[in-house]
């Protein structure tokens, strides 16, 4: 068997961080005695202190928090629904019981437009949790794009 520089470095992660076999270990020093110049390329790149880090301790219920909160996000009382029904509800009874011509529309205006303004923003809501939830988008992906670089 050929023992080239890539198997070596594929090794190196294992060999660095302690984890390898002895037959590992004896394969990998044998073969940085043969190459020097090699052995200072692997040594010089600093990983072993990032293998030998502790990773960090997750609380166990991290994954149970994080279904919780996605449950809230698409399931919780939605207040902007309710007010913007309520004043939709307010709107059209203000109309119906004003059909007569000498009541000024002054009330069914404001009650129409601060219905108006709870719909646009229950909608805009909508969209901003269906993008953060289902495609990906917002806070999570942003950490995880950060992660990956």
């Amino acid at each position: 068997m050929n023992v080239t520089r890539e198997v070596i470095s594929d090794l190196w992660p294992v060999y660095a961080s302690g984890e390898a076999a002895a037959d590992t270990r004896a394969l990998v020093e044998a073969f940085l005695l043969q190459d020097p110049e090699f052995a200072e390329l692997l040594q010089g790149r600093g990983e072993e202190g990032l293998l030998r880090l502790a990773v960090p301790r997750l609380p166990p219920d991290r994954e149970a928090e994080a279904l919780r909160r996605t449950k809230r996000l698409l399931h919780g009382k939605d207040w902007l629904l309710s007010l913007a029904l309520i004043f939709s509800g307010l709107a059209f009874g203000r109309i119906v019981s004003d059909t007569s011509w000498d009541v000024s529309p002054v009330t069914f205006i404001v009650m129409a437009t601060i219905s108006g303004a709870f719909w646009v923003a229950f909608f805009t809501r909508l969209v901003w949790v269906r993008k953060r939830v289902y495609l990906g988008k917002g806070e999570g992906a942003s950490r995880k794009s950060a992660r990956q670089a």
